[in-house]
């Protein structure tokens, strides 16, 4: 296994290098830069000063050069600073990405403890009532947006259920309860599409399982219905669902950012989109390389994951 996670990860790396040369183009295709952002409609500056604005940025310089001088950091471990406030962007992200990530891990536990039991139930009770219901709720799950629905959820619960408070947040470690009344509007917002999707994944799987053979042996045994469901179908079931479910959550990473910017939550979301607006590209360059390397790793967590599932299967 040792072999098959460092060759995964040495073919990861052309991968994020791929990524530093799209956030990088990306980010200065945007029309302004940050000395325009900063001047904004002054006409105060004369050609000397603008120039050695650019120089001090370093904006006077070819882009290859600017893209080899960020790569190049990289490689030493430095994400770079701000070019707004001079502060590491390695701190920024620290404080950042522990908000994203309690709203994506909150939002794939909730989606699973509903949409696994909800998609089970829907294919051990195929064309019931249930079944009709879990198809219907994955549908509106899938076609509603998180945009909307976190507009939604505001009005609702600042004029029905004030004691949900928004545009707010508690770290955890300094109030749990506080924080769970900030983050839970979120993250239901978050995990609604999450939870139609693993629900269809969870019926297709167990409807695939419960006709195979070694499922009716065990019927044949005279188990009891409950550990033939839970011991043969569902843990049969659990690859494509742990698939599902580990690109999902790397998914997560990123639509977390229109929720953080809907309940103004300071996580990744909100610094990459303030940094856009600031045309701070170090923040955002090394940003999206930031989340692209922990989906990357979360991909590898899940492949690794498959041989504790079942045991047959080798890496090699």
């Amino acid at each position: 296994m040792r072999q098959y996670i460092v060759r995964r990860l040495l073919i990861a790396l052309p991968t994020l290098l791929g990524v530093t040369v799209v956030a990088f183009l990306m980010i200065h295709l945007i029309p302004g830069n940050i000395v325009q952002v900063m001047l904004g409609t002054r006409t105060d500056i004369t050609p000397q000063q603008l120039h050695e604005l650019y120089r001090l940025y370093g904006l006077n310089q070819p882009l290859y050069v600017q893209y080899w001088h960020w790569l190049s950091q990289l490689f030493q471990g430095n994400l770079g600073f701000s070019l707004r406030t001079g502060l590491p962007i390695a701190s920024l992200i620290s404080q950042s990405f522990g908000v994203t990530a309690e709203l994506a891990m909150g939002a794939l536990i909730l989606a699973v403890m509903v949409a696994v039991p909800l998609g089970m139930i829907a294919a051990l009770y195929q064309r019931s009532a249930w079944d009709y219901l879990a198809r219907g709720f994955a549908l509106v799950g899938l076609i509603i947006p998180n945009f909307w629905l976190g507009t939604m959820l505001v009005m609702l619960t600042s004029f029905y259920l004030p004691v949900f408070s928004v545009f707010n947040y508690v770290p955890f470690f300094t109030n749990p309860l506080a924080n769970l009344q900030d983050m839970l509007v979120p993250i239901i917002t978050l995990a609604l599409s999450l939870m139609a999707i693993i629900t269809r994944m969870t019926r297709a799987a167990v409807l695939e399982t419960i006709g195979l053979d070694h499922v009716r042996t065990a019927r044949a045994k005279g188990l009891r219905e409950s550990i033939v469901n839970l011991r043969h179908v569902l843990r049969n079931s659990l690859i494509p669902i742990t698939t599902i479910v580990g690109l999902q959550f790397g998914y997560l990473l990123g639509g977390a950012i229109v929720v953080e910017n809907v309940f103004s939550l300071p996580g990744m979301g909100r610094l990459i989109v303030d940094a856009i607006n600031q045309r701070d590209y170090p923040v955002v360059q090394s940003s999206v390389l930031f989340v692209s390397a922990v989906f990357v790793l979360i991909n590898l967590v899940v492949d690794i994951s498959y041989g504790f599932i079942n045991p047959q299967i080798r890496y090699q």
